[in-house]
């Protein structure tokens, strides 16, 4: 099982995903989604930055749908993991609960984003 980053989501709505052969088979095999992506998604495309096809509730529905597909809800617990972090460089919450997820649960982060990349290291792309 890997952790999807917001940007593997959005990256994985594309056309034509950059992803390696290997990451995609990992990703094939099992991935969470964290329900703070969806927030994140929905509050770029609000804002301008991002233009998606689908809606950021279209999106839950089919990746809900997919298979090997886990949506986690975050609860508190996650998000104290997240804040307990000694990660002072990183102020992105979304960035934070994703990564403290995959190191309770020593999972792989696929994602580009270069301060998870200094501060964890297990990622892929």
């Amino acid at each position: 099982m890997v952790i999807l980053d917001t940007c593997a989501i959005i990256e994985a709505f594309k056309n034509k995903p950059t992803f390696s052969a290997e990451t995609l088979k990992k990703i094939e095999k099992g991935a969470f989604v964290l329900s703070v992506s969806f927030a994140e998604i929905a509050c770029k495309i609000k804002l301008g930055k991002l233009h998606m096809e689908v809606s950021p509730r279209i999106l839950f529905q089919e990746l809900s749908q997919v298979k090997g597909i886990q949506i986690v809800d975050i609860s508190v617990e996650e998000w104290l993991d997240s804040i307990e972090l000694t990660w002072p460089e990183n102020k992105d919450p979304a960035g934070r609960i994703i990564t403290a997820y995959a190191i309770k649960h020593n999972l792989s982060i696929v994602t580009t984003d270069k301060q998870i990349k200094v501060f964890y290291k297990k990622i892929i792309w």
